[in-house]
């Protein structure tokens, strides 16, 4: 058997007939050959610019995250990169794709680091992030805007140290945070989606961070109390 049609017979039924890029597989195999995959369960979510799957190594359950490279959007990936990519990069479709998923990797790496609650990074490969899935044998965490919370009080001062965390330990602004980017699993929550997320000497950073607090603090007002320039303040460490 082929390597393409060993990973395709490893994803058959997983995908609803969705067609991978070439890359794609080649990056799937290589992680498989290294012992990082040995099977795909179902799709966790699907979106414009790539797919999450629940896997499996051994007995531990991961998430592989795909990034399309036919299909993706590049507005908004050349808004975050063009400041910082994590190597230099080609111009061509498949090389920004690459870039923007080791940038999410590398990202991911800085704030598990510095004590920021994010999944634990395992391997990348291409445009395929291997991480720590969050939630259980049933189902995966649900987003924060979909969960249901006994504590916002508490998800909320979490959420607050780890932007400060964030901010102050990782030198990181998200840059596209709120209720959308936070999953919560057994009462905690746990941040998201870090592709987009630029270094606080990014000439975007403050422009970027100002927009973070709002969304949240928007998010939490509906449940709690809260301040946005007191937040604001406490991320940036005054």
């Amino acid at each position: 058997m082929s390597w393409e049609a060993e990973v395709e017979e490893l994803l058959k039924g997983k995908t609803e007939g969705e067609v991978f890029e070439k890359a794609t597989l080649q990056s799937l195999w290589k992680l498989m050959n290294k012992g990082y995959i040995d099977s795909f369960d179902f799709p966790i979510s699907t979106g414009k610019e790539g797919n999450v799957f629940r896997a499996r190594c051994q007995d531990r359950l991961i998430a592989v995250k795909i990034y399309r490279i036919n299909t993706a959007t590049f507005r908004s990936i050349s808004k975050y990169l063009m400041y910082e990519p994590p190597q230099k990069v080609k111009k061509d479709r498949r090389s920004i794709i690459f870039a923007w998923a080791l940038k999410e990797f590398n990202n991911l790496k800085r704030l598990y680091k510095a004590g920021v609650r994010v999944p634990e990074p395992i391997a990348r490969e291409g445009n395929v992030i291997v991480m720590e899935y969050i939630g259980t044998e049933e189902q995966p965490a649900p987003l924060l805007k979909d969960a249901e919370v006994n504590n916002y009080e508490k998800i909320y001062e979490k959420l607050r140290e780890y932007l400060r965390l964030m901010y102050q330990k990782a030198g990181l602004v998200h840059a596209d945070f709120s209720e959308y980017n936070v999953l919560v699993h057994e009462n905690e929550p746990v941040i998201i989606d870090v592709g987009q997320t630029v270094s606080r000497e990014n000439p975007l950073a403050m422009e970027f961070l100002y927009r973070d607090v709002r969304n949240i603090a928007n998010f939490f007002k509906k449940y709690i109390s809260v301040d946005e320039q007191e937040l604001l303040n406490y991320i940036l460490g005054g």
